[in-house]
């Protein structure tokens, strides 16, 4: 088997919280270029129950209101299962990812522009989300995770005859969001979101 580093996420599914690490071929590689890879990296391939899975090591599988629901050494968790990511990278949305971001953005003359999406309901849930992206809205769909940066998150959970919604520590300001569980969202020009 050949060597790999691993990598700190938290995946975020329909009413539950995974987080655990995952392998990648070297610590050059963003969490969100290995997830909308084609081929997703395996330590492993003998180990891969589905064309579509990450594989997790050290597992903590959450739920609202319960830190650590269940355990697990290794998970696979299905992609398109999968509505949002972070990573606990320490650069992720830092100030050397936002200018390489604004970097890339300057030479393929991108615009910066801020997002409000709400998800798709699975289960009794979905997420509000606040960002900020750059280039062409259309474009970052195209790919099966897009980045946002300066993110708030918020689950809104329907709890018997009422709706709670709860705002999402993420421990940074970066996500890697599913452009499959997109339901609706607006967008702005940031200097107009800025001063709202």
């Amino acid at each position: 088997m050949q060597e790999s580093i691993q990598r700190e996420v938290v995946l975020f599914t329909p009413n539950k919280r995974y987080t655990g690490k995952i392998d990648l071929k070297n610590d050059g590689i963003r969490t969100i270029d290995q997830l909308n890879s084609s081929t997703i990296y395996w330590k492993n391939p003998a180990e891969k129950s589905f064309d579509d899975a990450v594989l997790l090591y050290d597992v903590i599988v959450s739920v609202h209101g319960i830190d650590k629901l269940t355990s697990f050494k290794k998970l696979q968790v299905r992609l398109s299962d999968i509505i949002l990511f972070t990573d606990r990278l320490e650069a992720s949305g830092d100030a050397s990812e936002k200018q390489r971001a604004q970097t890339l953005s300057a030479k393929a003359k991108d615009e910066l522009a801020k997002a409000k999406i709400i998800t798709e309901m699975r289960g009794d849930s979905f997420y509000f989300i606040f960002g900020t992206f750059h280039g062409l809205f259309k474009n970052k769909t195209k790919q099966r995770y897009f980045p946002l940066t300066d993110v708030k998150v918020y689950e809104v959970l329907r709890t018997g005859s009422k709706w709670d919604r709860i705002e999402i520590e993420l421990g940074n300001t970066f996500i890697g969001l599913s452009s499959n569980h997109i339901e609706s969202c607006t967008l702005s020009d940031y200097e107009e979101a800025a001063s709202v």
